[in-house]
């Protein structure tokens, strides 16, 4: 943890930004946490440890870490992003999104990752980064509705355009 907060101060430091104690308590934080959090999970557990962050510092805060490569976000599917820490030497993963209730889960699929691979070789990229993320209704959610039909790809695709993800 220390050496993700040191990389964090240079990561400031070199776009003239100060390393404040808020900060770097919203990075502890979110490196000691597994799993996904919403900012307002993360504001509340921050509360909770006696932390004064506003909901505007952590919003300010999570780009800046993403940019550092300590923080990755996943699109939930109720229009709230999800975090989650980037641990280096962790498995890549990727994303299951429920629909209906937001739950994310993660999942390795190799296929996944020889079809990129081949996609991209094939039109001469060289990859850098990639991430996916499927958007369903979970088991738990099909069980309370299940004649409800999931959202249709198109609308799906202009969800994802408003967020500028597509």
């Amino acid at each position: 943890m220390e050496q993700a907060l040191h990389e964090f101060r240079q990561f400031l430091r070199r776009r003239s930004l100060r390393a404040s104690g808020v900060r770097e308590q919203i990075v502890r934080l979110i490196l000691s946490r597994k799993g996904h959090f919403d900012v307002d999970e993360l504001v509340a557990e921050l509360q909770r440890k006696g932390v004064q962050a506003s909901r505007a510092t952590v919003y300010r805060t999570l780009p800046l870490l993403r940019e550092a490569g300590l923080v990755q976000s996943v699109v939930a599917a109720d229009e709230r992003r999800r975090y989650e820490a980037a641990r280096s030497g962790r498995d890549h993963h990727d994303h299951l999104v429920c629909t209906s209730c937001g739950r994310v889960v993660e999942f390795q699929f190799e296929a996944f990752e020889i079809l990129q691979r081949e996609l991209a070789s094939r039109h001469g990229f060289r990859l850098v980064s990639h991430s996916h993320e499927l958007f369903g209704v979970c088991p738990a959610c099909q069980g309370e509705e299940p004649s409800a039909p999931a959202p249709a790809p198109s609308k799906m695709r202009r969800s994802l355009k408003t967020r500028g993800r597509a």
